[in-house]
Formats: C-alpha cells, structure tokens, sequence
C-alpha cells in the first residue's frame, strides 16, 4: 500500500533533484555528439556541408566544430537558461518550457532554410537541430516541476 511520501515521489524523476545546470550541461554534450554525428554521416553520405561566410562569394566547407558549438550554445545555455526561466516565473513550468522551445525550434529552420547551401546542406542543419531538440528537450523538461512551487 502506498503513503503519502510514495505518491509525491510518483510524478518527479531522476533529473527533477538535479540541478538544471547540471541537466543542461549533460544533455547538451550529448547532443553535441549527437550533431557531429549528423554531420559525420552527412559527410560520408556525400552532403557538402558547404556555406559561403557572411559577406563572401566563396563556398567553404563548414566546419565540423560548428555543429558542436551550435548544440552547446544555442541547445545547451538556451534550453537552461530557458528552463531556469520558466522554474522561476511560469505557472506550470514544464509545459511553458516544452511550448516555448517548440516555438523556438520551428524558429531555428529560418536560418537553415535561408543559407546558401544546397538544399542538402539545409536539410542536414534542420535535421540537426531537431536531433539536438530530442535530446534537450524532454530531459529538461524532466527535470522541471509541472507546477510551481
């Protein structure tokens, strides 16, 4: 028979007693990893992968580390500082998390869909933030509270 502690341990997980920048940190290096093998495959697979820098003419192959840095900074800091924003201020934090990146992941195609790159190319950087919006997303919203404090 269940108690009144094993019903409030029932709707929290692993991530709910972690720190959020101990969550964003892990679930960002592995989507990090996750984008490299994007590229990676892409790569083999015959995609380009080339963009012509901001006011060049000339196309050059994008760097693999860009898909790295990208997953960090754009998925990792923003998703936590995201999360920690709604754990603060929202009502129901997890569900304005979810809503909000899901806002900001359909935001994120614009600067794939407007590159230069082949269209192979744009689709490979829209695969990769989807990818890395599998891996951040759930986990921090995990680790969110569905009602505030």
């Amino acid at each position: 028979m269940a108690d009144r502690s094993d019903a409030a341990t029932l709707g929290r997980s692993q991530w709910t007693d972690q720190p959020l920048w101990r969550v964003g940190l892990v679930t960002a290096l592995v989507a990090a990893a996750a984008s490299v093998i994007v590229y990676a495959v892409a790569r083999a697979a015959g995609v380009p992968m080339e963009l012509t820098e901001v006011f060049e003419d000339e196309y050059e192959r994008m760097p693999m580390i860009n898909m790295a840095f990208g997953a960090l900074l754009e998925g990792g800091v923003a998703g936590t500082a995201l999360a920690v924003a709604c754990r603060r201020w929202a009502r129901r934090p997890r569900s304005s998390f979810v809503a909000l990146t899901l806002i900001g992941l359909i935001a994120s195609f614009v600067l794939p869909v407007i590159s230069d790159g082949t269209t192979a190319t744009k689709v490979v950087l829209s695969i990769s933030h989807i990818v890395v919006a599998i891996i951040i997303v759930p986990v921090l919203a995990l680790a969110l509270p569905r009602r505030a404090r």
